[in-house]
Order: structure tokens, then C-alpha cells, then sequence
């Protein structure tokens, strides 16, 4: 019999910088966690933190774009914990590049993770949920799908695509039972930024924002569990931006 004593919430791209922020706070409101990252080491590194020890998370590879792969991963999570309760669309990529120099193969990639992984995993975990009668599904986008900040053009597409795709979402399987919203992240502090871009850099951002101050990842996580939660249980179909005002909806 699968162990239903806790809810069980799945977290793409959960082992690292957002996600990892993500799965601790869904864990601290009472789910247990499934992480799927296709980073093998960083699948490994997640599976040895204490919620993982003390059996509240739960770590594997997997590519989100891997129908099959996808389709057998949630199964067997289901099998294991029942019906996943709550979704987080938060595995993405980009590649560095402007309009005038993105390549097809670039733009096919970037794409392909951001949109069509998010579409796989929600249709995979919805048919889960409207059998159940219940659900959330949050998709994570990004500021860059508003034109406020550059960046490559395919991956301002692909997250202006994840939000046009939440909102079909929310309109059709709102009468099932399932919840579908969108936090739209503005700059945010993860290790990867952080590496990245100098002093100056991070000035300017602050700059940008109405609150003189970038994100973190917990800044994210909370409104992420919100939208998960029963306290969200009548909000279905919004795009919250999470971004110290960078874009107002």
C-alpha cells in the first residue's frame, strides 16, 4: 500500500539554488517531497540532507523532456506515496545570446526544458490529480517574459509560452479539481547569479527593483508553498510576481 500520510508535492529541478529553496519550504508546511533534477550529482547531494534522511524527500534523475521517462518516474512515486497532490514546474535553462545571434539549436533547447517540459510534467501529474478530484500545479516564470530585463529571446518565449499554457490550464482543469497558478521570479540571489555577475552588476539589478533589494530563493519558496497550500484553495488561473516590483501584473 502506498504510504499516504503525507502529501505528496514533486519539485522539478528541486536539488539545486530556487528548487532546493522550494523543497524545504514545502517540507516545513507538511509534504513530503519528491525532487526530480537532471543533475546527477546534484540528485546525489540532495538525497543525503537530513529531510531526505528522515524519508520527507525523496531525490532521482530525470530528464523533465523524456516523455517516458517522466510518465514512469511519476508512476512509480504515486505507487510509492499515492496521488502527487502538488506540482512545481521550476527545472528550466538558458543560454547566453541576443535576437540577433540565437541559433535554431539554441532556441530548440531552450524551448524544449522551459516549455515542453513543463507541458509533460503537468499533463502527466494533472491526469494523477483529476483522478483524485484535487491538486496544484504552480509553473515558474520569469520577468524576461515582460521585456524587463534582456536575455536570450528564446528563453523570454518559452517562459511567455509557460504562462499562456497556466492559464489554459487553470480554465480547464479548475472544474476537475485542480489548481494551476504562475510566480513570475524577478533577479534573484542563487549561487548561480551570484557567480556570475560582479558587484556593479548587482548594484544595477537592485536599481531595478522598487524595494531597493534583489530576491532570494526563500522569497520565492514561501509564495510557492502559498499557492500549494488549502489557504490558496480558492485562487486558481493568477500570476504572482515575486520580483521587488520589477513587473507589476
Amino acid at each position: 500500500m502506498p504510504d499516504e500520510s503525507l502529501p505528496l508535492a514533486v519539485v522539478t529541478g528541486g536539488a539545486r539554488g530556487i528548487g532546493e529553496a522550494i523543497v524545504d519550504a514545502l517540507v516545513d508546511s507538511g509534504n513530503r517531497v519528491a525532487i526530480v533534477d537532471v543533475n546527477d550529482k546534484a540528485v546525489a547531494r540532495a538525497a543525503e540532507r537530513p529531510a531526505a534522511r528522515a524519508g520527507l524527500v525523496v531525490a532521482q534523475q530525470l530528464s523533465i523532456t523524456d516523455r517516458a521517462a517522466a510518465e514512469a518516474a511519476m508512476a512509480g512515486l504515486a505507487t510509492r506515496f499515492g496521488p502527487i497532490r502538488s506540482l512545481v514546474n521550476n527545472a528550466g535553462m538558458t543560454l547566453p545570446s541576443s535576437f540577433l545571434d540565437q541559433t535554431d539549436d539554441d532556441w530548440d533547447r531552450i524551448v524544449t526544458v522551459n516549455l515542453t517540459g513543463t507541458f509533460i510534467m503537468s499533463q502527466i501529474a494533472a491526469r494523477q490529480m483529476v483522478d483524485a478530484g484535487t491538486g496544484a500545479i504552480v509553473n515558474v516564470s520569469s520577468v524576461s517574459a515582460h521585456g524587463v530585463r534582456t536575455g536570450p529571446p528564446a528563453y523570454a518565449a518559452a517562459k511567455a509560452g509557460v504562462e499562456g499554457l497556466s492559464r489554459l490550464m487553470a480554465v480547464q482543469l479548475g472544474p476537475l479539481g485542480v489548481r494551476v497558478n504562475t510566480v513570475v521570479v524577478g533577479t534573484t540571489t542563487t549561487p548561480w547569479l551570484l557567480s556570475r555577475k560582479s558587484d556593479d552588476e548587482l548594484a544595477r539589478m537592485r536599481e531595478s527593483t522598487l524595494t531597493g533589494q534583489l530576491g532570494e530563493p526563500s522569497d520565492v519558496a514561501q509564495a510557492v508553498a502559498f499557492l500549494c497550500s488549502n489557504a490558496a484553495k480558492h485562487i486558481t488561473g493568477q500570476m504572482l510576481s515575486v520580483s521587488g516590483g520589477q513587473w507589476m501584473p
